[in-house]
């Protein structure tokens, strides 16, 4: 059954993109003529047919106005944002890439200040993107629910990481019954047969998009399931779980609990947007709802970065969610994923996240080419979103794009390897 469902998820993942071409039409908006890859609300990650600027437009008017669609609470600004110190430089290749590729927003922070801040200019994207636009996270939500889990253990709300999901209704009679916290940030709760990226297979061979559906509906077909063997797959499913079990746990005023962490520790200086699964919003605090939180939130370049100072201070300071980070540092497991077209992937080292070889409580940990004490964790999102922390360093990275046609490689994965973008080949 196992080997059916990687080769199942194999071929959807491939399928696609050797037929694109084929596929693709073109129409007329606003913006100018328009690739249709065809693929729905999202462009390809890696479309065959590299999209003009009037189809990045669209795509980015789409991604900024998601806020609206698919929002499932909005947290305020704080009545007390972080302030940030500047201590700014030109760095070209940044300034190139923003004028040549899709990337958005280019955040360096070293020492306590920002020393890069760059968006994407007039000429390019800047008539969209100012500082306050919302712009998505992506999977960059997986680690930010991470966070917020260790704000609940902190809290008082949920013991730690080996508590199990024993006392919680709506996972009964599922594999995710029993289950131990730190084997779901883990990615590690031996779901693959029935969840893989953003995909639930049922035991009767249907397959739901993660975000079609409340939990609720997802368990319901998942009824009698059963773990099997643990190693590393990457899945939606497992991180929705654990955002609506904090909501459980926190007796269901997840709404009040978040606001609080983002404008009380994060000091968020722009609305926050929580993002809900397709045609539903977060159920008010105080009831119980159906599975409909997801980790995923749309918000202001500022703000992503200011999620990461955050969480660089914690460790720094060792306060207890510096010492929660820490701990998923310590539990850090390898991909292990049995999958030979990904274990090749993580040989070449050719994408952002599979330029590490561990994962760590909804991290990416144990960077290529890094002496192995080195504390570095990354945040990746699709299409080009990025957070890497170097916590010995003091130094943090965070980009925002449409899509990824920058060089990452030189922006932000040698920044945190060497401390410096490099003009040399990155290899």
């Amino acid at each position: 059954m196992f080997r059916l469902v990687i080769t199942f998820v194999f071929a959807l993942m491939v399928l696609p993109f050797s037929t694109a071409i084929a596929e693709i039409k073109t129409y007329k908006n606003k913006f100018g003529e328009v690739i249709d890859y065809g693929t729905g609300y999202e462009m390809p990650e890696y479309p065959e047919k590299k999209p003009n600027k009037a189809t990045l437009q669209t795509y980015l008017e789409k991604y900024i106005n998601e806020a609206d669609v698919f929002l499932g609470f909005k947290v305020p600004p704080s009545k007390k944002p972080y302030e940030f110190n500047f201590s700014l430089r030109k760095e070209p290749l940044v300034d190139k890439q923003l004028k040549t590729t899709a990337l958005l927003s280019y955040l360096l922070f070293e020492n306590g200040k920002v020393v890069v801040d760059e968006l994407t200019p007039k000429n390019m994207f800047g008539e969209q993107v100012k500082n306050e636009t919302p712009l998505p996270s992506r999977s960059l939500g997986k680690s930010f629910s991470s966070y917020l889990l260790g704000h609940a253990i902190c809290s008082g709300f949920i013991e730690s990481l080996d508590s199990r999901l024993t006392d919680w209704d709506m996972v009964k009679g599922t594999l995710y019954e029993g289950q131990a916290l730190i084997d779901l940030v883990n990615m590690r709760a031996g779901d693959q047969e029935y969840a893989h990226l953003n995909s639930v297979f049922t035991p009767g061979g249907e397959r739901v998009g993660v975000r079609w559906k409340p939990l609720v509906e997802h368990y319901a077909r998942l009824a009698g399931t059963k773990p099997g063997k643990r190693f590393y797959n990457y899945n939606d499913l497992a991180v929705n779980t654990v955002t609506n079990y904090i909501r459980f746990k926190t007796g269901y005023q997840f709404k009040s609990f978040t606001a609080r962490f983002l404008q009380e520790k994060i000091g968020i200086g722009d609305s926050f947007y929580l993002l809900a699964v397709d045609r539903y919003s977060v159920a008010p605090d105080g009831v119980k709802g159906v599975g409909a939180a997801i980790p995923s939130f749309s918000a202001s370049r500022y703000d992503f970065l200011r999620i990461a100072r955050a969480m660089l201070e914690d460790w720094q300071k060792d306060t207890c969610e510096g010492k929660y980070l820490k701990e998923i540092f310590k539990r850090q497991m390898p991909k292990d994923r049995p999958d030979a077209n990904f274990q090749r992937g993580l040989k070449e080292h050719k994408y952002p996240n599979k330029s590490f070889n561990n994962y760590g409580g909804f991290f990416h940990t144990r960077l290529w080419n890094v002496a192995a004490d080195r504390h570095i964790i990354a945040m990746d999102g699709f299409g080009g979103q990025m957070i890497w922390i170097d916590f010995d360093n003091g130094r943090i990275v965070v980009t925002n794009a449409i899509y990824n046609n920058y060089n990452w490689q030189k922006i932000v994965r040698d920044v945190i390897r060497k401390g410096k973008i490099s003009s040399n080949n990155w290899n």
